[in-house]
């Protein structure tokens, strides 16, 4: 947009004011029934009445705080008074120039994000090599009982990690790393897969994803909260991944399946078939082999059978336990 208006020479200092005469004309006219003759009238009191250059430079004010629809509307305004304004004219249209750039342009960038998103997520083995059993949760996947379930545990960790520096262990697709990135100061994601090139996952958001990590063998940086859903009953040597975890930060937000419901005996990629009490002790054995705390105080969720919804407390005959287990340190 230009910059503000030139002033208009003023007007001499015996003009009467016509603005009255007009609106009582516009009034007559529209009394008689005739609305089109009086939005000449009231159209000529306010040109005569109002300095239009004064409404153009708002705009352009408007304009340079950011506040483009008010800009946007001044300057219909002054035209809609008087079509003939010329610095009004070019101001609007400048602004639609640039209104118009920007949204060819962003919706440009979201067709190349949406194309890209929707290529990777098309691959038949990205929930996992059996397509009867899905190991990686994704948002999309033919299954929405898994995913709800998923995302609720996310949701739920949104509100434990704003401005901490966040590891997600055992990230999978990273969906649920881009949600901690939302809240979190930042977000690492560690797994084992190795995506094909095809697979590879892509968000929009600002989350780190590595993969070909072991958790049970690789070390992790320094961060504040660990997160690790649906990974510990995968590990072969969880003591260790727990360990390793805790050797880098000082809270393990962690869920847990109950093998009554969902252990090895119907899903074979799950190796720890723990019940609430020994996955407590592991938590508490891990914070120890860490070298860093005395042991661990615990927060209780839970998740009952077909519920995506998490509730609070301790529950040993749940589907699944979320817990909260935060290092205590040695005295």
């Amino acid at each position: 947009m230009s910059a503000l208006s030139e002033p208009a020479a003023a007007p001499p200092a015996t003009t009467a004011d016509p603005a009255p005469t007009f609106r009582a004309n516009a009034l007559a006219a529209l009394e008689a029934g005739r609305p089109a003759e009086a939005h000449a009238w009231l159209t000529q009191a306010l040109a005569a009445s109002v300095e239009l250059e004064w409404v153009n430079d708002l705009a352009v004010l408007a304009h340079q705080a950011g506040r483009v629809d008010e800009a946007e509307a001044l300057l219909r305004a002054a035209l809609a008074i008087e079509p003939a304004r010329a610095d009004a004219a070019d101001n609007l249209a400048a602004l639609e120039t640039t209104f118009a750039l920007r949204s060819s342009q962003a919706a440009s960038s979201g067709r190349r994000h949406q194309g890209a998103d929707s290529q990777w997520r098309r691959s038949r083995t990205l929930g996992g090599p059996d397509p009867g059993m899905y190991e990686r949760a994704f948002p999309g996947m033919p299954r929405p009982d898994i995913i709800s379930e998923h995302t609720s545990r996310y949701a739920y960790a949104l509100g434990l990690v704003g401005g901490a520096h966040v590891l997600d262990l055992g990230c999978g697709t990273g969906y649920g790393s881009e949600m901690l990135s939302w809240s979190a100061a930042s977000v690492r994601g560690f797994d084992l897969w190795r995506p094909e090139p095809d697979e590879q996952p892509s968000w929009p958001g600002v989350a780190a994803l590595s993969y070909g990590h072991d958790l049970c063998e690789d070390p992790l940086p320094s961060a504040d909260v660990a997160v690790m859903f649906e990974v510990i009953e995968h590990l072969p040597d969880a003591p260790r991944a727990l360990a390793i975890a805790f050797g880098a930060v000082e809270t393990i937000v962690g869920s847990f399946p109950n093998p009554v419901h969902h252990g090895s005996w119907m899903n074979r990629y799950h190796l720890n078939d723990w019940p609430l009490e020994q996955f407590e002790r592991e938590l508490e054995r891990a914070a120890q082999a860490s070298g860093r705390f005395a042991g661990v105080e615990l927060i209780h969720h839970h998740q009952a059978l077909k519920s995506p919804l998490l509730a609070p407390g301790r529950d040993p005959e749940a589907s699944f336990w979320v817990v909260v287990a935060r290092g205590v340190p040695a005295r």
